[in-house]
């Protein structure tokens, strides 16, 4: 008995002492000639899977498992091992001398620019072949921390928002988006009118947007917290495209969002606070003095026309008005410095196994135009539970939206009356109505009356709920099933509404004062991804596979009507309306998307690489005999940097690449390739309603295509302390979706065909350098360049039908006495071999000095005086000859400048402020431009650039001579920031602190000198950010 109690103390004594040794004798005596152990973060202490271990010199080596685990065996000697994963620093050390070897790695910064994130899988930079930008949180928060969308165009040159000198700064209109030029053509309706280049504006370039794997709308984008962004990628050529198939011909945006971190408690608080001022630089108008002077010389007061002569007591109305000091400057009317604030909350934490995240933000943006606004308030929560070999992250966000515009009142509404005018009464208040002079007719409303003392609006609002769900299995080290689902609920409403009160109305039946109109619109969204992936690293050799299936559902649902005739002002609820103009009108839109992917990466030695995709994409958006369609790319490269010979040398990197591959995209109505019926309403047969043939569908309409060919290099030296990035690129779109003209006696005028081919081919250029650096300071210049040209090479029938319609809009113009100013508009008009941003009018000659009159150069040779639509020619194209940005960025310790510069030059503009405010004005209901008085022919002998000053009335059309060269510098952006050393901050118990100053929008620089923000002026903006890290 004794001798069995002192065995188990024995025993005992014996697993006590393994305990607090850990065993390692016993690790080593059955791992005999192995060495293993468990590598984790350094920081989180989560384990890390996917780790390369392998000896030095040796060619085989192993990879951990889902719990950090790895065994490798030992070569004789010993010697050093290296353990390497993507995003983390590189470790080599000396094995230990028993066989249990741990070890902790460390995040490296620099190396996530080495991943391309493609909403499917990650990529190895080095080894894809497509043509990508990456861009980091810290730099669209430098460029731009109000507006993300901007802030990208600092960062790839052929990324741009289309210029509107219309919307100005408005917060609430949607951006127009283009990447490597224009590919689609506008459907034009040849039942209406409106044949305006403006009206064409609904074709849309825009780039898709991924949001974490899901697409999204631009808005979404727009609204997004930028703090909360881990990178952008842009995705430009077929070999990164086409992995999206059918809709990523004009390029894909990919956003990925942060994902909480395990580990303790963390809270971030970042604010945004900031100011805008209107920016009215571009604006040159008359004093009062001056305009009535010009009105004089124009001939307004001219006692020897008696037709006018009523005009005479007017000049003296408006001079005395002059003399007791009223100069009303009505630019600054209506405007105000907008106080804007941008607040998010960010909570995280979590063991090895269950992460999770909470968000809270909201962002007020106030316009520089009274009673403008966009508010938005979100909410998000995000949980990552990690179980065995399978992963479920699942995250919901809430986001509410409402905006404010300003309700019937455009700011060229007001900017351009005439500065003698009182706009306030002997008590100070504002004039319902302005000042009605001796020999003018018309009645004005004083807008800014209606915006303080009416209950007029323009409102819109809209919440959404999305529910992300993402499921990865990890059969093997070398093999990954994930499944991703996506649900979206969005609700829109919109209202806009005039007080009956306003002056705008008439007195002629009261009771049908005051309008509404009313919309909303629902949308359900299911988009869902499953994927197989494979990835084997076997020696040199790397292969990355994807397998994946994919299915969207969309459901777009409006409802919109219209109401007139209110009793007052605040009874606004449709209820109280007299009668409906327009019965509530009901549109429910559906498509699927099915889709089947395959690609295919290999590398060799991180030399050699190539890839292959193929993407088999169905839509029930096309017609029913061309549902399917296969899009595909290939692409390959070579890491010359990597050969052995280059190691140790000042040549860091040199990579070249190629690609050719077939993208494609919708540009059309969701049931544009159906036949649709509508119910007669109108009419009660003895059987119920009737219906009729509303649309002529195309059961062969298919997708816009684009054939893209890239090929570009990389090239670094001294760890790219010089780096450049160098592209060209070929892309023919076929198959463009237009109106294909029909008979009448179809009962229809058109229906969508597949016409007419455009190429776009281009260049683009990258530089960095980092012009000095040292322990305390480092200084880095940037600069980059794109060149788009853009070739109709062949029109479509309805393009044909368009110019022809174009030609007969101009029938009833008489260039003597024509006063509609739809005439001066400089309508688009096709040509092939000219470009989709061609100017189209007559050349122009100049101006006569014997009689102020236009001298014009028809296309056969024959110059004449008289202006025709028929004999239009190419006169410009707004497309620049090139584009991009530049700046430096600096940093001294704990401080850091960035600047940037956007540019474009070469293209041409039609000055429409010469036009509108130069020539094509009535001087006696508006102000207009100082160059009124300098350039306009007053008397024979002058040469002058403008038709005579007393053509006032008389409509001058699309000509030669108001195209000017538009070259372009904009001062974008400079911030300084300060962070805090974290040693200041322990004591606070405060983990980061950072401050940062900004300022956008600084300046604008051209050589046309033409207003801007006409609708909407344009603003300066200047910011404080505070970000807060416990």
């Amino acid at each position: 008995m004794m001798s069995e109690f002192k065995k188990s103390i024995l025993l005992g004594l014996t697993l006590l002492t393994l305990l607090f040794t850990g065993g390692e004798g016993v690790y080593a005596q059955s791992n005999e000639g192995y060495v293993a152990g468990i590598v984790r973060d350094r920081v989180t202490d989560e384990p890390l899977v996917g780790v390369t271990v392998y000896f030095e010199g040796k060619n085989y080596g192993a990879v951990t498992d889902e719990n950090g685990y790895y065994s490798i065996k030992r070569p004789q000697g010993g010697g050093k091992l290296v353990f390497s994963l993507l995003g983390y620093e590189t470790i080599t050390a000396k094995i230990a001398s028993h066989a249990k070897m741990d070890m902790t790695m460390v995040e490296a910064t620099e190396s996530l620019d080495d991943v391309i994130v493609t909403g499917f899988a990650p990529i190895r930079k080095d080894g894809f072949s497509g043509n990508t930008t990456k861009i980091k949180k810290d730099e669209i928060l430098k460029a731009n921390p109000n507006n993300m969308i901007s802030a990208i165009q600092t960062f790839d040159p052929s990324f741009r928002i289309q210029q509107n000198i219309a919307a100005g700064s408005n917060p609430n209109a949607s951006p127009e988006i283009s990447l490597r030029g224009q590919t689609s053509v506008a459907g034009t309706n040849l039942e209406t009118q409106d044949i305006s280049k403006q009206s064409l504006s609904g074709t849309s370039n825009m780039p898709i947007f991924i949001l974490d794997g899901f697409e999204v709308d631009v808005e979404k984008i727009y609204d997004l917290d930028p703090t909360r962004i881990h990178s952008i990628n842009i995705l430009k050529d077929a070999a990164a495209t086409a992995l999206y198939g059918s809709r990523a011909a004009n390029g894909v945006i990919v956003v990925e969002l942060r994902a909480p971190e395990a580990g303790k408690l963390r809270l971030q608080y970042n604010t945004t606070l900031s100011f805008e001022t209107p920016d009215l630089s571009s604006y040159n108008l008359m004093t009062a003095k001056e305009k009535l002077e010009a009105e004089r010389l124009a001939g307004l007061y001219d006692s020897s026309t008696p037709s006018i002569s009523p005009y005479t007591n007017g000049y003296y109305q408006r001079m005395n008005n002059i003399i007791q000091g009223v100069d009303t400057y009505w630019l600054s009317l209506g405007l105000r410095t907008a106080f804007s604030q941008r607040h998010s909350i960010y909570v995280d934490g979590g063991e090895n196994n269950v992460r999770w995240g909470v968000e809270l933000n909201y962002n007020g943006e106030n316009g520089v135009m009274q009673k403008s606004n966009r508010n938005v308030t979100g909410a998000g929560f995000y949980v990552d539970y990690r179980i065995g070999k399978f992963q479920v992250k699942n995250k919901v966000t809430f986001t509410f939206g409402n905006s404010n515009d300003v309700p019937f009142n455009s700011f060229s509404d007001y900017s351009h009356l005439n500065p003698y005018l009182r706009i306030y009464d002997e008590d100070g208040n504002y004039l319902r109505k302005l000042e009605s002079f001796a020999g003018y007719s018309g009645t004005l409303v004083n807008p800014l009356y209606e915006i303080h003392n009416y209950n007029s609006y323009d409102k819109s609002n809209y919440y959404e709920i999305v529910d992300n769900l993402l499921v990865n299995w990890n059969i093997t080290k070398e093999l990954r099933l994930r499944l991703q689902m996506s649900a979206t609920i969005k609700r829109d409403n919109s209202e806009l509404y005039k007080d009956p009160a306003s002056a705008s109305y008439g007195t002629a039946n009261l009771a049908l004062n005051g309008d509404k109109s009313v919309s909303s619109g629902d949308s359900n969204i299911i988009d869902g991804t499953l994927q197989l992936m494979y990835n084997k690293s076997i020696k040199k050799h790397y292969l990355n596979m994807n397998l994946s299936g994919n299915l969207r559902s969309t459901q777009y649902i409006t409802e919109y009507a219209d109401y007139r005739g209110f009793p007052g002002g605040d009874l606004t609820s449709s209820n109280y309306a007299a009668e409906i103009v327009n019965k509530p009108t009901r549109n429910d839109q559906r498509t699927r998307l099915l889709g089947f992917l395959l690609t295919g990466n290999y590398a060799y030695d991180n030399i050699y690489f190539a890839d292959l995709t193929g993407r088999l994409d169905g839509s029930s958006e096309f017609g029913s005999n061309k549902r399917w369609s296969m899009f595909w790319a290939a692409g390959a490269g070579i890491n010359i940097h990597n050969y052995q010979v280059f190691k140790n040398t000042a040549l860091s990197t040199l990579k070249f690449r190629g690609s050719y591959g077939l993208t494609g995209k919708t540009n059309f109505s969701q049931y544009s390739a159906r036949n649709l019926y509508q119910l007669e309403t109108g009419n009660w047969f003895p059987t119920g309603y009737g219906v009729y043939l509303s649309q002529m569908g195309n059961k062969d309409l298919k997708w816009e295509r684009t054939y893209q060919l890239d090929l570009g290099f990389e090239f670094g030296l001294w760890k790219d302390r010089i780096y450049l990035k160098a592209s060209v690129y070929n892309a023919k779109t076929v198959d463009l979706i237009t109106d294909f003209a029909l008979p009448s006696s179809t009962g229809f005028t058109s229906h969508k065909e597949n016409m007419g081919k455009v190429r776009n081919l281009g260049v683009e250029l990258d530089l960095r350098v980092r012009v000095y650096q040292d322990k305390d300071w480092m200084v880095q210049a940037f600069g980059n360049f794109a060149r788009n040209k853009n070739t109709v090479l062949e029109i479509s029938e309805a393009m044909e039908a368009y110019n022809k319609k174009v030609e007969e809009a101009f029938k009833n113009y008489n260039p003597t006495t024509s006063t509609n100013q739809e005439y001066a508009k400089p309508y688009l008009k096709y040509y092939e071999g000219a470009s989709m941003t061609a100017i189209a009018g007559m050349k122009s000659l100049g101006i006569s000095p014997s009689n102020g009159k236009e001298i014009f150069l028809k296309p056969n040779g024959e110059v004449t005086d008289v202006w025709s639509a028929e004999d239009w020619v190419v006169i410009g194209d707004t497309a620049p000859k090139g584009q991009g940005s530049f700046g430096v960025t600096a940093s001294f310790r704990e401080w850091s400048l960035f600047t940037s510069f956007l540019y474009h030059f070469g293209g041409d503009a039609y000055n429409s402020t010469l036009v509108n405010y130069v020539e094509n004005v009535d001087l006696s209901k508006e102000n207009v431009d100082r160059r009124v008085l300098m350039d306009r022919w007053q008397k024979p002998g002058d040469v002058t650039t403008m038709k005579d000053i007393r053509d006032r009335n008389i409509t001058t059309g699309s000509t030669s001579r108001f195209v000017q060269k538009d070259n372009t510098l904009q001062f974008s952006s400079v911030t300084l920031s300060y962070d805090f050393k974290p040693a200041l901050l322990r004591k606070a118990h405060i983990s980061m602190c950072k401050l940062s100053l900004s300022a956008n929008d600084i300046f604008y620089l051209s050589t046309i000198r033409r207003e801007r923000g006409l609708s909407y002026p344009y603003s300066r903006s200047f910011s404080f950010t505070l970000n807060l890290g416990f």
